[in-house]
């Protein structure tokens, strides 16, 4: 009997030992799985979150390897759309973190470009927009209007010229690319450029004050005073009829909070131009 009972317990060990061995094998193979599926099924949940409540912190606490989420992160905190959160280091943050995940990313070196000349910082801007435009070409032609400006403000009009000129190619009725173009013109002293520039803008909008005050400035270097005065006064009716949400549309990235000084300091100059025709 005892013979039987010890080989019972032994078989019984064999049996259930190899059980054990082989259930933690699979638990933790099943495991693994778990956590995989989990860390790669938290992207799908981090989209879902922003999508259909629009919680970012919860989003990119969840997020992992999504990088176009994480440019819809940064839109946000740039306030892109006029609809999130204006927070320019957050926003950088999240574009940084995007090119970590994809450094082929579609829109992260624009909105990153966009941020450092917001900053003043115009070689590093004027080097990640020339890396948008190399990695994605003409995918995004706003790219074109953006290194315009980091060309005019840093002073390299010429090349600022080519920009805005190719970026009308693409859209002609842009009365912004108009103003810039014409500014650009401006600063060289090319006031008969600046004049026609701004008219073709005003053709497709004729009651836009920034480019009335671009025609005004340009009429009035080139001695054409009652034009300019006329020009100037329907600049001055067309600012009254602006609001800071205007002003805001009209300089899409900028802080919000610079609407309102913004939109004084335009009024201002147009009646000290109308000043200078007295």
């Amino acid at each position: 009997m005892r013979g039987g009972y010890y080989f019972l317990q032994k078989l019984k060990k064999s049996i259930f030992g190899s059980f054990s061995k082989i259930n933690w094998r699979v638990w933790i193979v099943a495991a693994g799985m778990l956590l995989v599926g989990f860390l790669f099924s938290r992207d799908a949940l981090a989209r879902f979150v922003w999508q259909k409540y629009r919680l970012p912190a919860v989003a990119s606490f969840l997020m992992r390897h999504d990088a176009q989420l994480s440019v819809e992160l940064g839109n946000y905190y740039f306030n892109s759309y006029r609809d999130g959160v204006y927070d320019l280091e957050r926003a950088e943050k999240y574009f940084e973190r995007a090119l970590a995940i994809d450094p082929n990313v579609e829109n992260a070196w624009y909105q990153l470009a966009r941020i450092d000349f917001l900053r003043g910082e115009f070689t590093s801007a004027r080097g990640k927009i020339n890396k948008q435009l190399e990695l994605h070409g003409d995918s995004i032609m706003a790219s074109y209007y953006a290194r315009g400006l980091i060309n005019g403000y840093s002073g390299h009009f010429k090349e600022a010229e080519k920009d805005f000129l190719k970026f009308l190619s693409w859209k002609k009725e842009s009365w912004a690319a108009h103003n810039d173009l014409a500014w650009v013109y401006f600063s060289q002293g090319e006031y008969k450029k600046a004049e026609e520039v701004a008219r073709e803008g005003l053709a497709f909008n004729g009651n836009n004050v920034w480019l009335l005050n671009s025609l005004g400035v340009s009429l009035l270097n080139l001695g054409k005073k009652a034009e300019a005065r006329e020009i100037f006064l329907r600049a001055r009716e067309a600012a009254a009829l602006l609001t800071d949400v205007d002003w805001g549309r009209a300089y899409p990235g900028n802080d919000p909070r610079s609407a309102a000084p913004g939109l004084a300091g335009m009024k201002k100059a147009i009646d000290a131009n109308l000043k200078l025709l007295n």
